[in-house]
């Protein structure tokens, strides 16, 4: 009786610790919010009880919020006013820095910019691009890989070059922490996805959405439905909501603003990774909040050179691999190649990375 009870008790611990771990925004269909407090304590077994919570949630939803992210208050005040003052900028200032213009693909994209895949209409917003900040002596730079190089920043909005360098490195960090909880609840090393990120392509976009009406728009939309091309999207709808998701019954739910909180998808790399075992998450912006939306997105994708696939543990005779091999670069550069009208309308022959198509 004395083992029965033991196990009873450590399931319900279990149970109760899992909780304290993920909590649920209430609505029509519940909204995850993970903490992630325990990651920041010493303390392996509420790290590793985490990891599984959050383990489950992507499996069960694909898309989950995080709140005890650590991110300072000051650096949201001022990214969001850099964001504001730059998207104001007079139309001649930002298009000084249009990422036509950019060898690295790096800088402002006007309305019209990109079209998702599959369609023939143009997404209504304009945004902002920034990665990597690297030099001309970067090796990567040298050998001319793609989206290796410096930013491009405006000059008439000094601002915003310090803000969102700031929120990169904390958005780096944080994502950092929850690929090794990925990895923890994949039943992988912890340092698995840490070792496939050092020099990581990862992309921060700020992005401007205009007033939709509601009813037919003849269907334009702010962003058209599309997966992100990395391991996990962090989202911060600034102050106003928009962002819809696609559950995995394929149906679009209203992502809500939950004050502390930033929504996390998962994208195509993971999908690949695990199978489909966990999903890139289908998403959309639709703004019909009567006002004008500002969003800050961050992308975090692999190394150039990582290679790509499904890993050995999800594969079986009943699952065959659903993805071949490919390198986190060559499906950039596709994904890329598909969606930016400046990028469609070029040549590519020299490009490196075209040799490594999926």
């Amino acid at each position: 009786m004395q083992g029965t009870t033991f196990v009873t008790e450590g399931i319900l611990n279990m149970a109760v610790e899992n909780q304290s771990h993920v909590r649920y925004h209430p609505g029509s269909e519940p909204i995850p919010i993970v903490s992630l407090a325990a990651f920041r304590s010493r303390d392996v077994e509420r790290k590793q009880a985490l990891a599984e919570a959050l383990g489950a949630v992507c499996r069960e939803h694909g898309y989950f919020y995080v709140e005890d992210h650590g991110l300072p208050e000051d650096l949201l005040v001022a990214a969001q006013a850099a964001v504001r003052d730059f998207f104001d900028l007079p139309l001649a200032d930002k298009m000084s820095i249009d990422i036509a213009h950019s060898p690295f693909h790096r800088g402002y994209v006007p309305a019209g910019g990109e079209t998702p895949y599959g369609s023939a209409i143009k997404d209504l917003k304009e945004a902002f691009d920034m990665a990597l900040e690297l030099g001309p002596g970067d090796p990567d730079v040298r050998a001319g890989k793609f989206f290796h190089g410096p930013n491009a920043w405006p000059a008439a909005q000094p601002m915003l070059r310090p803000t969102l360098s700031w929120l990169y490195r904390e958005w780096t960090a944080m994502c950092g922490d929850i690929s090794e909880l990925f990895a923890l609840g994949l039943g992988l090393p912890n340092h698995y996805f840490a070792e496939r990120t050092l020099k990581p392509l990862a992309q921060l976009r700020a992005a401007r959405y205009p007033e939709q009406p509601a009813g037919d728009t003849g269907g334009a939309i702010g962003c058209g439905p599309h997966t992100d091309y990395g391991i996990v999207t962090v989202i911060w709808q600034m102050d106003a909501e928009g962002l819809e998701v696609c559950n995995p019954a394929g149906r679009w739910i209203r992502a809500p603003r939950i004050p502390g909180t930033f929504t996390c998808l998962l994208g195509n790399v993971t999908g690949m990774w695990t199978n489909d075992h966990w999903r890139a998450t289908p998403h959309r912006v639709l703004n019909l909040s009567g006002r004008t939306r500002h969003s800050l997105n961050f992308f975090f994708d692999p190394d150039y050179d990582c290679v790509v696939q499904p890993l050995p543990q999800f594969v079986t005779a009943t699952a065959p691999p659903r993805y071949a091999p490919t390198t986190m670069g060559a499906h950039l550069v596709q994904s890329f190649d598909g969606v930016f009208e400046y990028r469609k309308q070029a040549s590519h022959a020299a490009d490196p990375a075209a040799a490594f198509q999926e």
